[in-house]
C-alpha cells in the first residue's frame, strides 16, 4: 500500500518528466527527485578517467552505464534522507577537509587546485564531490554508530581465537571482491541463479579474464566502481568470511562463491603486506610555565611577560623557580611546572609540536595554544614497548571498522528496498 500510494504521488512528476525529456531526458526517478541524463553522462566520464588512471580495461559501455546509474540511485537516496534530517556540511568543515587533503598529499592549494584540472574537473564541481561525500559519510555514521560497540571482551575473544595471525605482526591483505546480490529472503530460485552467475565469473577469472573489469560490469558492491578494490586490510578489519579464506589464500588466487547476508561474493587476494609486529612509544618528560590573559592582564602584555621569563631562563634562572613564581597552571606550577611523562595526543597540538622539536634540557620560546602562552622545557625521551597494548587498540579500531561496514551494508540495502525507484530507460533497467 506505501508503494501504490507513492506511486500515485509521483505520477505528477512523471508526467512532467516526459514534457522536459527535450531539454535533459530523465532516465530514473528515485523516491521524489529524478536522474537526469546529463547527471548520468557527467558522472560515466568521471568515472572512466578514475577507471583509466588505474589502468583497467573499461568494461563495454552498456555494462558500465547500468552500474554508474545504480551508483547514482544510491547516493541519490541518501543525500535525500539527509536533507529530511537537516545533515549538512558548512564551507568552513568543507575547507577544512580540503586543506587537510592537500596537506596529507604535501601539497599547497593552488598545487591541489592545478591537479584537480589537470584531471578535467573544475574546481566547483571538485568541491561539491567533496561536500557530497562528507555529508553521506555523517549521514552513515548517523545511521549506524549507536550500534557499533565494541567490548574487551569482543578484543580478548578475537585475539585468542586469531592468535596465530596475530603472531605474524601487522600483516595487511590486499582483497578485491565481486559481490553478486540477494534480497534478505532469497528464494531457492534466486540462490540458484546467483550461484551460477558467481561461478560463470569465475571461470571467466580462471581462463584469465582481469577482475577489475569483471568487478565494474559485474559486481553490486560499494567498491565496484573502484574495480572492486577494498585496499589493505588487517584481518579484524575483514568480514569474517573472508577473514577465513585470505590466510590460506595465495597472491593472484580467487575464490568463492562466499555467502554473506547482502549475496554471493568472489575475493581475489592482490597482495600481502606487513611488518614484524614490534611498536613502540616514545614518551616525553617535560615541564611548563603557562601565562594568560585574564581581567588584570591584556594578550599582548601577556605575551611580554612570557618572553621576558624566557629570557630570565636563558640567562640562567631556574625554570622550576620560575614556574612557581609565575605559571599560572596551578596543578604543575607547585611542582615547578613538571607534568610528567606525556604520550603523543595527551597534550593540545601547539603545545606537542613545539615540545617534539626539542631536544632534552632545551627550552622553547613562548608557545602559544587555546590556554595562553607556555614556556616549554623537555627533561627526557625514552622509549617504550607497548606492542601488547597497541595491538588491543588496533584490534578494536579494527573491528569498530568491520562492524560499520556491515551495518552501513544491511542500512543501505533496506534503505533501497524501502524505496520507490523507475528506470525510464529500458536498456538501463
Amino acid at each position: 500500500m506505501k508503494r501504490i500510494l507513492l506511486a500515485l504521488l509521483l505520477c505528477p512528476l512523471l508526467a512532467f518528466a516526459s514534457k522536459v525529456q527535450l531539454l535533459d531526458k530523465v532516465v530514473a526517478v528515485v523516491n521524489d527527485g529524478v536522474i537526469t541524463e546529463r547527471e548520468l553522462d557527467d558522472e560515466m566520464a568521471q568515472v572512466k578517467k578514475q577507471i583509466s588512471a588505474k589502468n583497467t580495461p573499461l568494461p563495454a559501455p552498456a555494462a558500465l552505464k547500468k552500474q554508474v546509474l545504480q551508483h547514482l540511485i544510491n547516493v541519490k537516496l541518501e543525500l535525500g534522507i539527509a536533507k529530511q534530517n537537516n545533515i549538512t556540511v558548512d564551507n568552513i568543515e568543507l575547507n577544512d577537509a580540503i586543506s587537510k587533503i592537500a596537506k596529507d598529499n604535501h601539497l599547497g592549494l593552488d598545487e591541489l587546485k592545478s591537479l584537480v584540472s589537470q584531471q578535467g574537473m573544475s574546481w566547483e564541481s571538485y568541491r561539491k564531490n567533496i561536500q557530497k561525500e562528507m555529508l553521506l559519510a555523517r549521514l552513515q555514521q548517523g545511521a549506524v554508530s549507536k550500534d557499533i560497540q565494541i567490548s574487551d571482551e569482543q578484543i580478548d575473544n578475537y585475539m585468542k581465537s586469531a592468535s596465530t595471525e596475530m603472531n605474524q605482526g601487522d600483516v595487511t591483505y590486499h582483497v578485491q571482491n565481486i559481490v553478486i546480490p540477494l534480497s534478505e529472503e532469497p528464494t531457492n530460485h534466486d540462490i540458484a541463479k546467483a550461484t551460477q552467475k558467481a561461478q560463470e565469473l569465475l571461470a571467466k577469472i580462471h581462463k584469465g579474464a582481469d577482475f577489475s573489469q569483471l568487478a565494474l560490469e559485474s559486481s553490486s558492491g560499494e567498491f565496484a566502481l573502484e574495480g572492486g578494490d577494498l585496499g589493505d586490510r588487517h584481518l579484524a578489519e575483514m568480514p569474517t568470511p573472508y577473514a577465513k579464506k585470505v590466510t590460506s589464500m595465495k597472491v593472484g588466487e580467487t575464490t568463492g562463491p562466499i555467502r554473506t547476508g547482502n549475496g554471493l561474493h568472489l575475493i581475489k587476494l592482490t597482495a600481502v603486506s606487513g611488518g614484524d609486529g614490534h611498536h613502540e612509544l616514545v614518551k616525553t618528560h617535560v615541564r611548563h610555565i603557562l601565562i594568560k590573559s585574564d581581567n588584570t592582564m591584556t594578550e599582548d602584555e601577556a605575551k611580554a611577560q612570557a618572553l621576558h621569563i624566557y629570557q630570565e631562563i636563558k640567562s640562567g634562572k631556574p625554570f622550576d623557580m620560575m614556574a612557581k613564581q609565575y605559571s599560572l597552571d596551578a596543578t604543575s606550577a607547585v611542582n615547578g611546572g613538571d607534568l610528567g611523562w606525556v604520550t603523543p595526543g595527551e597534550l593540545v597540538p601547539p603545545f606537542e609540536a613545539a615540545m617534539d622539536k626539542l631536544q632534552p634540557n632545551q627550552v622553547s620560546e613562548p608557545v602559544k595554544s587555546a590556554f595562553g602562552w607556555h614556556i616549554i622545557e623537555v627533561l627526557a625521551r625514552k622509549k617504550e614497548d607497548n606492542t601488547a597494548e597497541f595491538k588491543r587498540q588496533q584490534v578494536r579500531l579494527f573491528l569498530q571498522q568491520r562492524k560499520f561496514s556491515e551495518a552501513v551494508e544491511t542500512w543501505q540495502q533496506r534503505l533501497r528496498t524501502d524505496a520507490y525507484v523507475k528506470i525510464l530507460d529500458k536498456q538501463l533497467a
